[in-house]
């Protein structure tokens, strides 16, 4: 098929189109080469559609604000980043708004000409496909939905992506916000839970990690590890791309699907990843109602009118109306914990809707020869919509960044504005700030150095350089290296917490780190990373257990209401001969982790108890000792009790090896899978299945690279955990995913003459 293909697409060029030569390599990982951008992309979108039309086809139709057209708009689909159901309808409205035509046409203006090239080319190569005959599995092209990509499907994509964890967690509060004694077009969402829902995603990980020649081994050059925790379904999941305009850029990485650059890779001299921050960058705003008319707004006691906007979704029997409600600080959000009264109302400022730079910042990062050049690029585009950057560079310096975008809410503003009353649990559910919207003086405050109204200047925002290790999963900047002279201090709150405990992850990375560097080889390298990566250790359990294990052996029955008298001794049993460790023999690892998942934890973290859990607390001199210990109690025991009938009720055993009851199913094939929902080798399954397990992933590893920069350009190895394609039929719709299963990662082919010679198939040129 594939041979095939190059001999039909090897056609005379004709003058100023795009051309590009693609040559494929094990498990799928398309290697592109153009002479400029446009042919880049049209490769990438040939190749990318192969792998994933129908999912990439759907998306279009979603984000142009059309699927009531082909489906019923009252129907519902889930939106994991909304944070529930949401009917079509619904749907169709609030994209048409966030995406609106103007927006794109903005953006249009505003990417520089290599941009339009990626997306131009990258549309092409996809029609390409389109107009070739069906590969095994794509059915969908006989849906009335199916159509070809227009660039505006492309350009849609790149504005939504920066809301990910800001407007599009809350779709179906804007759509359902109402004014009092008005009919309501749906059911009020639950707003906590949406936002939650939205912070579990982006909190349910990432690791990035960066050696400089201080910490790599034989002291020369650098090392890059990547390790987002992307979500495993629909359209947000990555793709690996490598593309090389020669003289241009030449990188290896991942994005989400359906863009035409990178967002995390490796060059002949830089390698980055990219974390989420701790950053409360939206904020929502309580404001008083007009007495006298509840689609009017107070502010420093005067009345301003509301802006209606009327969004007309068509479907097959005619349009039908949804109503969005505008202030001055954004759109009018509903829910029960936001109720629109006859007395206040509450609006959502976004600072992602002008965030118009964040293509732009990732080819320019992705273009960087060194760390330095990746700052400097930060601080002039300052587009990266809510990542932290771990990188490292071929001449062994590292960077770690946060220079993110958010609203400038000042520590002043932060103790003057907070909102009092139940809106502001919303503060430790969601990366937002709840403020008094009626006083003009809580709007995030306009500094001239900040390239975007309204937001934190670049200047303003953590980095740090070092030539050892810097580190992020997750955690604010504060700790992000082992010297206690590394501290990052003195930034606004906004951004993140100093002085406070960090999670399960950054400590165990902080300890990897320290490991590799004073181990036998005295320093990190591919192997040795992948080989602590895959050890699973549960650092919760090595601080936490031996007290456990002490309280159940002393306490060993404890009154649960509704159950009477329960006894701990089968469950106190299996977690004595767990070996602490999250692998797919392990067994009493998923006992552990459902104990875990009963007790209390600090939201703004990757994973860390609540402070009356540590029977040592938490001190800032020893960030990575602190806090340990156990305080058991009786909540605690009735924790372990009810973890453990969790476990039986479903049929499995308490003891049960990990894999047994933790494993995906990929055509016909079980292939179990170790680690952890809050480990440094992290995987979130949905709920337990009764007589089956845990057998459905939601986020967790995704793309994975772990490379050495250096003179002899970079080797090491990678991974995507759900492989290329979203096609069951496909030859990549698992490959990789056994190697996860397997606990190994993959080879990298970067160089050319690397390329060539694991090259499966013919070389299949574009024109």
């Amino acid at each position: 098929m594939l041979a095939m293909s190059a001999a039909m697409l090897a056609l005379p060029a004709e003058a100023g189109q795009p051309q590009a030569s693609v040559r494929y390599t094990a498990y799928g990982v398309a290697h592109v080469s153009a002479p400029d951008f446009a042919g880049a992309g049209l490769g990438y979108g040939w190749a990318f559609a192969r792998d994933n039309l129908c999912q990439n086809v759907e998306q279009a139709v979603r984000l142009a604000g059309t699927r009531s057209l082909y489906f019923d708009p009252e129907a519902t689909y889930l939106d994991l980043f909304a944070g529930g159901e949401i009917s079509n309808a619904d749907s169709d409205a609030a994209y048409r708004y966030l995406l609106n035509e103007d927006q794109v046409a903005r953006l249009r203006r505003t990417v520089t000409a290599d941009m339009r090239g990626l997306v131009s080319g990258f549309v092409a190569g996809f029609n390409r496909h389109v107009d070739e005959s069906a590969l095994p599995g794509e059915d969908c092209r006989t849906a009335p939905w199916f159509r070809k990509l227009a660039e505006d499907d492309v350009y849609r994509l790149i504005l939504e992506i920066p809301l990910l964890e800001t407007s599009a967690s809350v779709v179906r509060e804007m759509v359902a916000a109402s004014p009092p004694g008005h009919p309501q077009t749906m059911r009020q969402p639950d707003t906590a839970v949406a936002l939650g829902q939205v912070k579990k995603l982006m909190l349910g990980g990432s690791n990035g990690a960066a050696f400089g020649s201080a910490g790599v081994a034989g002291g020369q050059g650098g090392f890059s590890f990547a390790n987002p925790h992307y979500t495993w379904k629909g359209t947000a999941r990555l793709h690996i791309m490598h593309l090389n305009v020669p003289g241009k850029i030449d990188v290896f990485g991942a994005t989400a699907s359906g863009l035409p650059f990178p967002m995390m890779g490796f060059s002949n001299m830089v390698g980055w990843a990219i974390t989420h921050t701790t950053d409360r960058r939206s904020t929502v705003y309580e404001i008083d109602v007009d007495p006298a008319d509840p689609i009017r707004y107070l502010v420093d006691g005067k009345s301003e009118a509301m802006r209606r906007v009327e969004l007309r979704v068509p479907t097959a029997k005619g349009d039908v109306l949804r109503t969005i409600w505008e202030t001055r600080y954004g759109p009018v959000i509903g829910g029960p914990m936001l109720p629109w009264t006859r007395s206040r109302v509450y609006a959502f400022a976004d600072p992602e809707r002008e965030n118009l730079r964040f293509a732009d910042q990732f080819l320019a990062i992705a273009r960087a020869r060194s760390v330095r050049e990746i700052s400097a690029a930060q601080h002039r585009l300052h587009g990266s919509p809510w990542s932290n950057v771990t990188a490292a560079d071929s001449s062994g310096h590292v960077y770690y960044s946060n220079v993110s975008v958010a609203g400038y809410v000042t520590d002043a503003q932060l103790s003057r504005c907070l909102v009092k009353g139940p809106a502001q649990a919303l503060m430790d559910l969601a990366d937002v700030t709840v403020l008094n919207g009626s006083d003009s003086g809580c709007a995030w405050t306009k500094d001239r150095r900040a390239l975007q109204a309204g937001t934190i200047p670049a200047a303003l925002r953590p980095e740090t350089f070092r030539r050892d290790v810097v580190f992020n999963s997750n955690d604010s900047h504060w700790l992000t290296s082992l010297a206690p002279d590394s501290r990052l201090n003195g930034y606004p709150d906004v951004i993140g917490p100093e002085a406070t405990a960090r999670g399960e992850r950054t400590r165990i990375a902080a300890n990897y780190a320290q490991e590799v560097m004073t181990g036998p080889d005295k320093g990190v390298t591919p192997a040795n990373w992948e080989a602590h990566f895959f050890s699973a250790r549960n650092l919760t359990a090595e601080l936490i257990l031996d007290d456990v294990l002490a309280d159940c052996r002393a306490n060993p029955d404890v009154e649960v209401s509704g159950f009477g008298k329960v006894s701990l001794n089968e469950a106190c049993a299996a977690l004595a001969d767990w070996d602490r460790k999250d692998g797919i023999n392990s067994r009493g690892a998923a006992l552990f982790r459902m104990f875990i998942e009963q007790l209390d934890h600090v939201a703004m973290t990757g994973f860390a108890l609540k402070p009356s859990l540590w029977r040592v607390p938490f001190d800032p001199e020893r960030p990575l000792e602190t806090p340990s210990g156990f305080n058991a109690s009786k909540t605690t025991r009735t924790a372990l009790a009810t973890a453990a009938y969790r476990l039986t009720s479903a049929g499995l055993k308490l003891d049960a090896p990990l894999g047994e009851v933790q494993f995906i199913e990929r055509n016909g094939r079980r292939l179990p899978i170790s680690g952890s929902r809050y480990a440094y080798h992290l995987i979130r399954f949905g709920p337990i299945a009764k007589g089956v397990g845990f057998a459905e992933p939601l986020t967790g590893d995704s793309y994975i690279h772990a490379v050495t920069l250096g003179s002899r350009g970079p080797s090491g190895r990678f991974l995507l955990t759900y492989s290329q394609s979203s096609n069951p039929r496909s030859p990549h719709f698992a490959d990789m995913t056994e190697l996860y299963s397997r606990e190994t990662w993959a080879n990298v082919t970067f160089g050319t003459a690397e390329i060539r010679k694991a090259q499966i198939g013919k070389t299949v040129i574009l024109r």
